[in-house]
């Protein structure tokens, strides 16, 4: 389960917010445990600007996951549901409301489209993941290597936007995202590397952000009673090539993990932005605890 807050641009206009929340989790596993389905559930909420360009959408998620070997998984997933979008039309400022010393709200906008209606729309998208993982945990540390990669395409249905009669539509580009990322352990200590990656692309728009980060593993469980979690604490760096370098700090205890993450803009809108980009805190509770050992199952979801 992940809780997600983001806050982004605050110094070039009315922040950029984003609030999101998502499950999920297996069901119905085979006796031989080769196979078992994955649901979840996933709503997140957008608004930009100064007119409050909002974007709300929850999709439903079921996925089949096959256990290839003791190593391997190969997951196949769709997701559906609905979205819907609006804009603030009271909050729009036009050239006809200058009243010679700024913006009078009383003066008439003069445009013929009502830009207040919201609408709404069906969304699909699809993906498969592969994932290889393989563990040995001693009293020393935790030797662990995984990596899996996926891609992604998104709404496929090509749903239309129109935000107010009498405008032309406009069909929402389809994306395609490849991802990746892995846990590499240095050998017979409690720090690992998680490397990894995010290519979308999006009409005439691509995004690429890739970086790692640094896990260091803290104390032991208490394996009678219960009164110690292992904990660890993480740092790292990431970059959306081009646009922004992004350091991150979390700490994780037991089922629980904390990540908070800032964008230090660097690209040419940092005239306006004063290298000012945005922050990110996530919240996400795991179970099984990731800490957990002797589980091959637990390793290939960290």
């Amino acid at each position: 389960m992940i809780l997600m807050y983001r806050n982004q641009w605050a110094t070039i206009a009315t922040p950029y917010k984003t609030y999101g929340i998502s499950f999920d989790m297996r069901t119905l596993e085979g006796r031989q445990g080769n196979f078992s389905l994955g649901t979840g559930l996933g709503v997140y909420r957008d608004v930009a600007g100064d007119n409050d360009l909002g974007i709300t959408n929850a999709v439903l998620s079921l996925s089949g996951i096959i256990k290839l070997d003791q190593k391997q998984y190969l997951t196949v997933g769709a997701q559906g549901g609905f979205e819907q979008r609006s804009i603030d039309a009271n909050k729009q400022e036009w050239d006809s409301q200058y009243d010679g010393s700024g913006h009078n709200p009383v003066y008439s906008s003069e445009e013929e489209v009502s830009y207040n209606q919201g609408f709404g729309a069906g969304d699909i998208n699809a993906g498969i993941a592969w994932m290889y993982s393989e563990s040995k945990t001693t009293l020393r540390s935790n030797d662990n290597f995984s990596v899996r990669a996926g891609i992604v395409y998104q709404h496929i249905m090509g749903q239309e936007l129109k935000y107010g009669a009498g405008l032309e539509k406009e069909n929402l580009y389809r994306k395609l995202s490849f991802h990746g990322a892995s846990n590499l352990a240095v050998k017979n200590s409690n720090y690992s590397f998680k490397p990894s990656f995010i290519y979308q692309r999006q009409g005439p728009n691509q995004e690429i952000l890739l970086g790692t980060l640094v896990r260091y593993t803290l104390g032991f469980d208490s394996k009678y009673t219960g009164l110690l979690q292992k904990s660890a604490v993480s740092i790292g760096i990431h970059t959306r090539v081009g646009d922004a370098v992004i350091p991150s700090i979390g700490y994780e205890l037991s089922h629980w993990k904390i990540l908070f993450s800032y964008d230090s803009n660097f690209s040419k809108l940092r005239s306006a932005s004063n290298r000012v980009g945005g922050f990110e805190l996530t919240l996400t509770f795991l179970n099984p605890s990731p800490f957990a050992s002797g589980k091959g199952h637990v390793a290939r979801f960290n």
